[in-house]
């Protein structure tokens, strides 16, 4: 159980990293790989649906993101669980911010030239895939440890992801990224992820180890 999270996080890892060595080369199935979903995403673009993503989107921003995660640190903290409150704004912090930044620094992509708004910035990866990814994928396995019930687990679970697919397409159409580019997003953020929740299996055993031991003595 506690290597499984850890497992996930290493295949995406490289997920991530064919796709960044893909970008980096300028590889012809990245190029095909683009247009290829292009075609099917950028497809009906009206100002009236452009109008109504662009606010959409901004829940996957950094500001939404930011705002969302001190909600929920605070609570951790009210309710005296600083530990689980560090855990939580570290990873999304690290995975969500710091890693998407350094790594848009290095690859340096330029964005698409067919934006539908205006951003800034370099292209690859997505920040608001990758924080979104880590930040909702978070949310979802918090919540998933204190539901009891199966279904309820499976549907927070599907409307988080399903969340996450959104702001990604969200992206494309807007022409703000290229469809690699949320894609490694999505890739990068499973791996902080998966790594985030195996780091909470292990921590939370020693933590129960220790209490252990302290009732004992």
């Amino acid at each position: 159980m506690k290597k499984t999270p850890f497992i996930i996080s290493g295949f995406a890892l490289l997920g991530f990293i064919f796709f960044m060595v893909g970008v980096m080369t300028g590889a012809g199935w990245i190029h095909s790989f683009d247009d290829y979903w292009n075609s099917i995403i950028r497809v009906g673009i009206t100002d009236t649906k452009t109008t109504i993503i662009s606010y959409l989107t901004d829940i996957g921003g950094v500001a939404t993101v930011c705002i969302l995660t001190v909600v929920v640190i605070a609570s951790l903290v009210l309710k005296h669980k600083v530990d689980m409150a560090i855990w939580f704004g570290g990873i999304v912090l690290i995975g969500g911010a710091l890693i998407p930044s350094i790594i848009k620094n290095i690859v340096q992509r330029p964005r698409p030239t067919y934006k539908l708004i205006e951003q800034g910035g370099f292209s690859f990866p997505s920040g608001h895939s990758t924080g979104s990814t880590v930040f909702y994928g978070m949310l979802a396995f918090f919540l998933i440890l204190y539901v009891s019930h199966k279904w309820l687990r499976l549907l927070i679970g599907i409307f988080m992801l399903g969340l996450v697919l959104f702001i990604m397409y969200s992206r494309v159409y807007l022409g703000v990224h290229f469809p690699s580019d949320v894609v490694a997003g999505f890739f990068i953020g499973n791996a902080v992820l998966f790594s985030g929740i195996g780091c909470y299996f292990i921590w939370n055993e020693k933590l129960t180890l220790w209490t252990r031991k302290f009732k004992k003595a």
